[in-house]
């Protein structure tokens, strides 16, 4: 006879295939960089294309701070970016309103319109980051 007895339930050393201990046993990473963590933004003085760079390079990074410059400068680019959006979808309802419009614009229409949702959303994160990041700033700033 053997010296085992069976059980009900199964003991594995192991983990399971699909669990992260058993990923991890074959060499793959939760996270690639465990100890690194995101820089807090510097406040550095840009102008508008180094502005824009920078409002999409610290998506949702609130931490650290954005300069003056920074701020207004994308806050020009986040207003005149959504008025013209806006705009052009506007316009080109007023255009495929009449009759004899043709599909391509009435096909440009309905493009914008769909993705009008798309250009808010994609813009909030960036847009609360940097109005945080300046007021810590400001608040650093008042503060000495």
């Amino acid at each position: 006879m053997s010296e085992h007895k069976p059980t009900r339930y199964i003991h594995r050393e192991e983990p399971l295939e699909d669990t992260p201990e058993a990923l991890n046993l074959d060499g793959f990473e939760d996270e690639e960089h465990p100890d690194e963590h995101r820089a807090p933004a510097v406040a550095q003085q840009v102008g508008f294309a180094g502005a824009v760079r920078l409002f999409y390079r610290h998506y949702w990074n609130s931490k650290g701070q954005a300069s003056a410059s920074e701020f207004w400068w994308a806050t020009v680019y986040l207003a005149a970016g959504t008025i013209l959006y806006f705009g052009v979808t506007i316009w080109l309802n007023y255009l495929t309103l009449s009759e004899n419009a043709s599909s391509l614009l009435r096909t440009v229409f309905m493009l914008l319109v769909i993705t009008n949702p798309l250009w808010v959303v994609i813009n909030i994160g960036p847009a609360v980051s940097l109005f945080r990041r300046r007021r810590n700033a400001v608040t650093n700033l008042t503060s000495l």
